[in-house]
């Protein structure tokens, strides 16, 4: 009798130490999942950090970085201890349908990376108001980039002002929405688009501008797209630029180019 309690307690000992080791190794999992987003986790507080597990939520201030691969269903992944895979879904790590509420004022010149960056198909929607700007003229990419297939809609009002670069799309499935508001260009391009990307928009308005839409790349189809939206070209701007070989397909639509004309040059 002795003995079997015995075995019998370390048998239980041996389960509990499988799940502590499965629970750990979720955890870590999950670590490795969530470490690249930034300030996706739904709201804004002015107490948050941002980070992917600060119940809190986001920094107003803060630069968003929306991972798709790190978003599962429940906020912290669904899945059992026999090993099957967990099922993604994507969007917002703060919450399922993929919002990002709250007004987010970004100042760009704090370090080199876009105010929004949203990749690995992640879908994403920003209803708050977007302010963006480059206080010190130092940033060099673009505002807003999607790659990697992210899907991105600007709901909410957007301010963007003395950007280098406005909205860059790149990649297969990857998207820009901008349903209303003005960005500001100070040096490049307003809207990068390349290797099938889309950016479509809706009452926007860009000023200032040297270099309205370059397309970039040699495959897939480029389409920039707008209801309502006015580039105004600067002195000497150029509207519409191809870049790259082989047999690239860009498309502009109901978008309207304000300056000394638009020339298409660069394809070869």
């Amino acid at each position: 009798m002795v003995m079997r309690c015995v075995l019998k307690h370390h048998v239980c000992l041996c389960v509990l130490s499988t799940a502590v080791l499965a629970g750990l190794a979720l955890i870590t999992a999950q670590t490795k999942v969530y470490a690249k987003s930034l300030n996706c986790n739904g709201f804004v507080n002015d107490r948050a950090s941002g980070e992917p597990d600060d119940p809190r939520g986001d920094s107003e201030t803060g630069k968003i970085e929306c991972d798709g691969s790190g978003r599962y269903e429940g906020g912290y992944g669904r899945g059992n201890m026999r090993g099957k895979r967990y099922q993604r879904v994507t969007g917002g790590i703060g919450g399922s349908n993929g919002e990002l509420s709250g007004n987010r004022d970004i100042d760009m010149g704090k370090d080199l990376k876009p105010a929004v960056k949203v990749y690995n198909k992640a879908d994403i929607t920003i209803v708050g108001k977007l302010t963006v700007k480059d206080k010190n003229s130092k940033s060099t990419g673009p505002a807003i980039q999607v790659e990697s297939g992210g899907v991105l809609t600007l709901a909410g009002e957007v301010d963007i002002q003395n950007v280098n670069k406005g909205i860059v799309a790149d990649g297969k499935g990857s998207s820009v929405t901008v349903l209303k508001g003005s960005i500001g260009v100070r040096g490049d391009y307003v809207i990068g688009v390349s290797n099938g990307g889309t950016v479509t928009l809706m009452g926007t308005n860009f000023t200032g501008v040297r270099q309205g839409i370059v397309f970039k790349g040699s495959t897939g189809e480029a389409n920039v797209m707008g209801v309502g939206a006015k580039i105004n070209l600067a002195n000497g701007g150029t509207g519409v630029i191809m870049q790259g070989k082989g047999r690239a397909n860009a498309t502009v639509m109901n978008m309207t180019i304000q300056g000394r004309g638009v020339r298409v040059w660069g394809l070869r």
